[in-house]
Order: C-alpha cells, then sequence, then structure tokens
C-alpha cells in the first residue's frame, strides 16, 4: 500500500495558481505543470502564451469581467519579473519544484510595451537581463544583478521574520507579562546586581580587610567596579563550587570546596594546598556570630569572602609568584627586561586570574549572563506559560513532600485569567529526587566523568557524556538561588525551622523553573550526530535545550503524580 501512495504521489502532476499581469491587464489561472521540473523562465513563457491565447479566443467572452481583454493578432509578451507574496525574485533558471509547491501562487509580470534607450536598445528588468542577456560582454552584469536580487530576497525575508516575530510577541504578551511576575526574583536587573554587590562591598569594606593587601584606594574602586561587571558570572562560579561537598547547605564554601574551585580551573595546583589553606583562612570576615570562633580548615566562607579569597589568589598568582621568579632569575644572573620584571596592579592581577582561567570554563557551564538572558527571554517566558499547569503540578508533587504545604498563590495576566501558582518550597534533597524521577539523573552515573587528562570536568560543560550527575543537581540546586530577601515564605519557613540557616537552602517555583532551565542546559546542548559520536557534535541553543528539558519534565509528570 505504501508503495502505491508513493507511486502515485511521484505521477501526480503540480498545478500553480498563476496571477499574470501586463500593463493594466490582469488574469488568474491554475496551470498544470507536471512534475514541476521545469524554470521559472519556462514558466514565465508559458504564463504569457496562455495570457495571448486566451485574449484572442472568442474576444476574451470566456473570462471573467475583470480579466476581459483583446488582444491584437501576432502579439508576443516577453517576461519582465516572477515572485510570489514569500519570495521577491525566482531565478529564470531555478527549478519550480525547488521553490513552490503544489497548489501554490506566484505571479508573472509581462512587458507590454518594451521601453527603448536613447539608442534604441531594450532597459530590460533585472529578472529580464538574468534571463536573456547570456553574451560574455554580459557577463559580469548579470553576476552582479544576481548577487543584488539575493541580498534582496535575503534581506526581505529577514524583515518577514522580524514582523512575524513581533507580531507573535504582540499576541503573547500577556503570557510574557505573567510569567515576568511569577519569575522576577530571577529576572535581575543591572541595578539589581548593584545593589546586591553593594551590600557585599560594604561588608568587605568596613572588615578593613584590604586596607593591607590593597593599600591604593584607586585600585580598590577597580576592584569593586571588576566585581559590579562580573557579578552573575562570579556569582554563579561560587554557587556551583559552594554545592561540591554538601549534601543539604549550598551557600557557604568549604575549604575543599575552594581548593577543588582552584585546582579545576587550573589557577592553583595540589601541590599548592598550604596556600590555598592559609588563603581561606584569611579571607574570613568575623562578624555576628561567628566573630569569636576562629579560622580554621573546617570553617565556612560566604560569598563576600570568597571574593576577597579571590583577590588575595590573584596577587599570590600573578604578583606574588611572578616576583619569585623575576628574583630567582636575578640570583642566577640572568638579564630581566622591563616588560618581564613590571608586575601587575592588584585590581589587573584580578581581571588577568577572570580572562585566563574563569572565562573559559563559564563559557562552557549553564551559568554566567549567556544563561540568565536565556531563562528571562521572552521565547523562554512564553514557553514556561505554555507548560505552566504541568510544571506547577510537578513542582507542588516534591514541594509538599519536603514541607508539607500546598499553599498557591494567584496571578491574574494582562487578559483576566487567573493561574495558580504553586507557593511552597522543595530542600535539596527533594530536588535531587525531582531530577532523578523524571529522567535527569543516571542512576549508573556515581561521580563525574573524566576528561583525557584526569581533570573532572562536568560542570564545566566538557562532559564525556550528557549523563548528568547528582553532584550537577546539588550544583545547580545552588546556582538557582536568588539572592532577595524579599520573599516572605521563604523567610518564615527559615524563621520556623532550626535546621535552616539561610533562604538558599530552599527552591521556591520561580528557582524551580530556572533550575529546569540550567538542567536542560548541562544535559542537551552537545548533541551526538551521525554514528561517530566523538566526531560530530551539534550544539544547540540554549532555548532548544530549555525546550527539551521542559518537555522532559512535562512527560513525566503523569508517572510521577501516580507515584505513593
Amino acid at each position: 500500500r505504501n508503495q502505491i501512495y508513493y507511486l502515485a504521489e511521484q505521477n501526480q502532476e503540480m498545478k500553480l495558481k498563476v496571477t499574470i499581469k501586463s500593463g493594466k491587464v490582469s488574469q488568474d489561472i491554475t496551470l498544470p505543470i507536471g512534475k514541476g521540473t521545469q524554470t521559472f523562465k519556462w514558466l514565465a513563457y508559458a504564463a504569457a502564451y496562455r495570457l495571448v491565447h486566451d485574449g484572442l479566443r472568442h474576444g476574451g467572452r470566456h473570462l471573467s469581467k475583470r480579466d476581459r481583454h483583446t488582444l491584437p493578432s501576432g502579439t508576443q509578451l516577453l517576461p519582465k519579473d516572477v515572485y510570489t507574496e514569500d519570495c521577491p525574485f525566482l531565478h529564470p533558471y531555478d527549478v519550480i519544484k525547488e521553490h513552490l509547491a503544489d497548489g501554490s501562487a506566484v505571479t508573472v509580470v509581462l512587458y507590454d510595451t518594451l521601453p527603448l534607450d536613447d539608442y534604441g536598445a531594450p532597459i530590460l528588468s533585472p529578472w529580464a537581463f538574468i534571463a536573456f542577456r547570456h553574451d560574455e560582454s554580459h557577463k559580469e552584469e548579470r553576476g552582479r544583478l544576481i548577487e543584488k536580487k539575493k541580498l534582496e530576497v535575503e534581506t526581505f525575508k529577514k524583515e518577514r521574520e522580524t514582523q512575524a516575530m513581533i507580531a507573535k510577541m504582540n499576541i503573547e504578551k500577556p503570557k510574557i507579562s505573567l510569567m515576568k511576575k511569577v519569575m522576577a526574583a530571577q529576572l535581575i536587573s543591572d541595578d539589581t546586581i548593584a545593589a546586591t554587590f553593594n551590600e557585599e562591598w560594604t561588608l568587605i569594606k568596613n572588615s578593613g580587610i584590604l586596607d593591607n593587601i590593597v593599600p591604593d584606594e584607586n585600585q580598590r574602586e577597580e576592584i569593586r567596579n571588576f566585581y559590579i561587571k562580573y557579578f552573575v558570572e562570579l556569582n554563579d562560579m561560587y554557587k556551583f563550587y559552594s554545592a561540591v561537598n554538601s549534601g543539604g547547605g549550598t551557600h557557604t564554601l568549604e575549604y575543599i570546596e575552594l581548593s577543588k574551585f582552584l585546582t579545576e580551573t587550573g589557577i592553583l595546583g595540589e601541590e599548592d594546598s598550604n596556600t590555598i589553606l592559609r588563603i581561606f583562612v584569611d579571607s574570613h570576615i568575623r562578624s555576628g556570630k561567628s566573630k569569636g570562633a576562629r579560622p580554621s580548615i573546617h570553617s565556612e566562607i560566604h560569598r563576600h569572602e570568597f571574593f576577597v579569597a579571590l583577590i588575595k589568589i590573584a596577587i599570590y598568582k600573578n604578583i606574588t609568584l611572578k616576583r619569585k621568579e623575576i628574583s630567582k632569575l636575578r640570583k642566577k644572573g640572568h638579564q630581566v627586561t622591563l616588560s618581564i620584571a613590571k608586575l601587575p596592579s592588584a585590581s589587573k592581577a584580578l581581571e588577568m586570574i577572570y580572562h585566563d582561567f574563569l572565562s573559559p570554563v563559564l563559557e562552557n557551564m549553564p551559568a554566567g549572563s549567556k544563561m540568565r538572558t536565556a531563562v528571562g527571554s521572552d521565547n523562554v517566558m512564553i514557553l514556561f506559560y505554555d507548560n505552566l499547569t504541568q510544571l506547577s503540578a510537578v513542582f507542588a508533587q516534591f514541594a509538599e513532600e519536603s514541607d508539607e504545604e500546598g499553599i498557591n498563590e494567584e496571578y491574574l495576566n494582562d487578559s483576566g485569567e487567573l493561574s495558580m501558582i504553586p507557593d511552597g518550597s522543595m530542600n535539596c534533597q527533594h530536588f535531587g529526587k525531582f531530577a532523578a524521577d523524571t529522567g535527569f539523573v543516571d542512576s549508573n552515573i556515581l561521580g563525574r566523568r573524566f576528561s583525557a587528562h584526569g581533570r573532572k570536568h562536568s560542570i564545566m560543560g566538557n562532559r564525556a557524556s550528557s549523563s548528568v550527575t547528582q553532584k550537577d543537581v546539588r550544583q545547580i540546586f545552588s546556582a538557582s538561588q536568588h539572592d532577595s530577601d524579599d520573599n516572605e515564605v521563604e523567610q518564615k519557613k527559615v524563621a520556623d525551622d532550626e535546621n535552616l540557616d539561610h533562604h538558599h537552602e530552599l527552591m521556591i517555583f520561580s528557582e524551580f523553573l530556572e533550575a529546569v532551565a540550567r538542567l536542560g542546559v548541562l544535559k542537551y546542548q552537545t548533541h551526538a550526530k551521525g554514528k561517530d559520536a566523538e566526531k560530530q557534535e551539534e550544539v544547540l541553543s540554549h532555548y532548544e535545550c530549555i525546550k527539551l528539558a521542559v518537555k522532559q519534565v512535562c512527560s513525566a509528570s503523569q508517572s510521577i503524580s501516580s507515584i505513593p
């Protein structure tokens, strides 16, 4: 039966709806074109023949009123242009079926009179020039016109796509508006970033910890501006590594986590463990409850202390070690040029650490500004809205298991439609269960994959497979945490539970949606193509990865809801 359908399809005759225009004359016809293997030049000639033939026959009495016309005997009409509503130029020698389908509409324009120049030579349109001027002397002009028309087509299509996207966004505005309310805590602005870091900087500045290591006030200001500029990226890096060695708490950095950060990014090696420990201990800023506690290898540092540690590391790596190397060279009698002897400032040393070691890593992580931009994009907002019911149901399932609350907050979109958004929260353990139950985590992968050099790279994107581990899940839980203290549900939960120290140990619905997006980018960004997966890889856009992740969660929603 399939073979019969295939043969019928192969023998099917194409028909086009052709509008023929010549001066004030216009005629609509249905033109059979066989299998469509002819060129558009042939189509133009066929249209010209039909217009002349139908116009002469019976004085056009069989035509509609609009199409009636009578042409003199012997009339020959030269094709001038061929185009469709979606393409302003169809090359005379392109094959019809490669551009049009059965039933497609196309317009053929014919000259009713041929304009001449001052020397009596015909003035041809670009389409006619390409179709009929084949002399060697016209080769260069034909090539120029072809390139010009190609560019016009590309520009036309881009404008149409832009207009279509604008029209779509206008229709989808209520969806985008609602989701931006839901995701407000995750969609941080530049002003929010500056305000958040200024709070961190105030803690650093008031402690006086930088007074000795960066005594120059201008350099301290440069460091401050550096952190504001790269806050999103460094904040994500901090959050990822704060979850490396934590089963629950993912908002502070332990010594082992700082050590992993420095060795995995290549800033320092395992042989520098004593230096790393000294920097870790010296970066503590004692305040509040911890003021009387003596820092040790068992202590933990917070984000602002991590920023201090990064400054110390930059000075050690790019100033202290370089000064020692220069000293050794001079002791051995080597001449040291001024370019080698010149040491960077503290702020420059910090920038060098970022660009030489951190930036390449961030490029391959589901983190940083690219990730934030993707999560806040209109397309992702629409994607979340269209799947909001199922995403809410899945979140509510695990939030209820986590905190036994099923509170909902009501949101009204711009059209007055009511959406129910789950208002509970889940902890890291239950988010891990969610990732496992929905198929993101491969239960057979117990640890991270190793690269050919032996370094662990799963958070850096240099992955041996698309498998996601529970450690990846903890890091994504941490990276998806917002920095606002305005959420009453989280604050109440932290206040009521003596086992919780910070709202970063809980995940609300907006954080859950961002985490789903990050899971998608981590799992799907690099897809194998063909049989040889190692040699052929396709890098998907962040949106395509997020779309696959949302689809995976929604596909699993029914089976999850049936779990006792």
